[in-house]
């Protein structure tokens, strides 16, 4: 029994695993160190943190981002301050083609919504009839002509009693004119004169011609030409015929409707300004017609100002005459017209868009180079395109030709950095009338703008 146990106790002890001895050792050679205060700990402990200072310092600098921006030009011109108004087309000229003499019709050429010629034939009247009258008036003519031949020496005319009667009258006529004397006073006298230039041998060869008949002959001879005229029916204008009333072989009477005749190739736009807008309005002035039966715009200018207001509305008509030369505009059609009523010269502007209101003042960014520059600014007038700017507080200047941020601009600063997306060109809704030599100037007298 004592042998085996002190067999047992002499066997060797298992050895420790290999991750105790390292620690062991670890703690051991800690343990060594800490008792200086200003040992290896604390230089190692230095050492770390001068490496991680060294670290930040090699590392490159952070890229500043430039943000994209549209730019718009600064700019010196006219400012026009726009007024609008409702109304209508129509044509100056519609008329019904009537019929002067009655009579069967024989031809009708034309149908509703063709466009015509001036002196275009129409329809046209069995001329037969007029033709005859024409014949018998030419043969009483020259029976009357006969009988002047026969009696040619039976009297002779006194060309200074003629030509003394013109002169007298003419004075007459003068004196009524300034009111020299009365209406029945001019007929008295000159009935006196008329006696008086007969007794002379004055009016010899009239009063021969009405003796001998010639004079009635010669007038129903005219008047049975013109009628023999009348039997064709043509266009007065040209235009699109519409409404066409009757057919070949009618019998129609004097007075009566062929059809009607508009004038399609010239109308003119009939809109209602509003009394407040009239007080610089003047004829000539640049206007745009909006038409959105067609989707079109019109440029044009304003031809008359109506001399009255229409009580009710307290509104005045403003006619725009233009040319329909594709036929695309009808009479009737609604119309919307922006003319330029209110034209203040020599103003510098920047584009509505690159205005700001920070801390209730108005500022823009100028471009300048690759950063936006902050500029505080006093504005004026305005449109839908423009603002004027009166004066800049602070930051630097504006001048015509130079370029404001117009987009992406609420969250810009002072000398950002910038880089230019797109340039908008400077947009001018009336650089038309310069082209067209119509005036954006002021109506003589002064701005007067009443505004």
């Amino acid at each position: 029994m004592t042998a085996h146990r002190l067999r047992e106790r002499s066997r060797p002890l298992p050895p420790y695993p290999m991750p105790l001895l390292v620690l062991l050792a670890a703690l051991l050679l800690a343990g060594c160190s800490g008792g200086d205060g200003d040992g290896t700990a604390a230089d190692t402990t230095t050492g770390g943190e001068t490496a991680e200072a060294a670290g930040e310092d090699d590392q490159p600098e952070k890229k500043e981002k430039a943000i994209r921006v549209n730019v718009g030009a600064v700019v010196r011109g006219a400012l026009v301050e726009s007024i609008f108004a409702d109304g209508e087309i129509r044509t100056p000229r519609s008329l019904e083609v009537k019929a002067k003499i009655g009579g069967q019709l024989t031809d009708v050429l034309v149908q509703d919504g063709e466009r015509v010629r001036k002196g275009q034939l129409l329809a046209r009247i069995d001329p037969r009839e007029y033709r005859l009258e024409m014949e018998s008036s030419r043969y009483d003519h020259l029976q009357a002509l006969s009988q002047v031949a026969a009696e040619q020496d039976t009297f002779e005319v006194d060309l200074a009693a003629l030509r003394a009667f013109e002169d007298e009258k003419r004075a007459l006529e003068r004196e009524l004119e300034r009111g020299h004397i009365s209406d029945s006073e001019y007929q008295a006298r000159l009935l006196e004169m008329e006696m008086r230039a007969l007794q002379e041998g004055a009016f010899r060869q009239e009063v021969f011609q009405q003796r001998t008949g010639l004079a009635d002959a010669r007038i129903a001879e005219e008047r049975a030409a013109l009628n023999l005229e009348y039997t064709e029916i043509r266009a007065p204008f040209a235009g699109v015929v519409q409404g066409r009333q009757v057919v070949a072989g009618e019998i129609i009477g004097a007075n009566q409707t062929v059809c009607t005749l508009y004038d399609n190739q010239n109308l003119e736009a009939v809109v209602n300004v509003l009394e407040a807008d009239l007080a610089n309005l003047v004829p000539g002035r640049p206007t745009r017609v909006a038409v959105p039966a067609v989707r079109d715009t019109l440029l044009a200018q304003v031809d008359v100002i109506s001399p009255t207001l229409d009580a009710a509305s307290r509104t005045c008509e403003v006619i725009v005459r233009f040319t329909n030369e594709d036929d695309r505009f009808r009479p009737g059609m609604f119309c919307r017209a922006e003319i330029a009523g209110f034209v203040h010269e020599d103003r510098l502007m920047v584009p509505k868009a690159a205005v700001l209101i920070r801390d209730d003042r108005p500022l823009v960014f100028k471009r300048n180079d690759d950063r936006a520059q902050w500029l505080y600014v006093t504005t004026g007038l305005e449109n839908d395109q423009w603002v004027e700017i009166q004066q800049v507080h602070s930051g630097g200047s504006l001048a015509p030709g130079e370029e404001v941020v117009v987009s992406d601009h609420l969250t810009l600063s002072h000398e950002a950095l910038i880089r230019v997306r797109k340039t908008v060109p400077p947009q001018n809704r009336w650089a038309f009338a310069m082209s067209e030599a119509i005036t954006l100037g002021e109506p003589s007298g002064g701005e007067g703008s009443g505004r």
